[in-house]
């Protein structure tokens, strides 16, 4: 399986709602979504799709890129799609376009029990440069504050081989 990492249109929406539903307690809604498509100039979100005839959504991430700063608001994968390397192309995929639009640094709120998550930004670089107490509303939840300043050895990263893992568990 080959992956395709593009900029995610209005007309992706309801594959990425229906993984948003399940993969956080509160959801971003569609109207959300729609405002950072349409009308906000910082925002970046890309779909990372299989590229094959069917072009199945299997993740996506949103970020707002301000200043010399991109921030990652969301990130998920299918369910199914977990741990297949997917989310670490579109981080790749995101570091370097952050690059060439002269970011710095990326920086991500984390709900401080995601450990899955916590691990795969640990190893790719991330750092934990905080701790928003109650961040989540909806649970109480605290966020650890992680930030990636070396973005060039993230951006360096090959994607092949997590596509080549990914064709492997697929087929188990």
């Amino acid at each position: 399986m080959k992956l395709h990492i593009r900029q995610m249109t209005p007309a992706d929406l309801d594959e990425v709602l229906a993984i948003e539903q399940y993969s956080f307690p509160t959801p971003w809604t569609r109207t959300v979504y729609e405002n950072d498509l349409k009308n906000n100039p910082r925002s970046r979100f890309f779909v990372a799709l299989n590229d094959s005839e069917d072009g199945e959504l299997l993740g996506y991430i949103g970020n707002w890129v301000i200043e010399d700063e991109c921030h990652i608001g969301t990130i998920a994968t299918k369910r199914e799609m977990r741990g297949r390397g997917i989310a670490e192309a579109m981080l790749i995929h995101t570091a370097r376009m952050s690059l060439a639009e002269g970011v710095t640094y990326i920086i991500l709120e984390v709900r401080e029990n995601n450990f899955a998550a916590i691990n795969l930004y640990k190893k790719l670089g991330f750092k934990r440069v905080g701790l928003r107490r109650g961040y989540y509303r909806d649970t109480g939840e605290n966020a650890l504050l992680l930030a990636l300043h070396d973005l060039e050895s993230l951006a360096a990263r090959d994607i092949a081989p997590f596509l080549a893992q990914t064709e492997e568990k697929a087929v188990e």
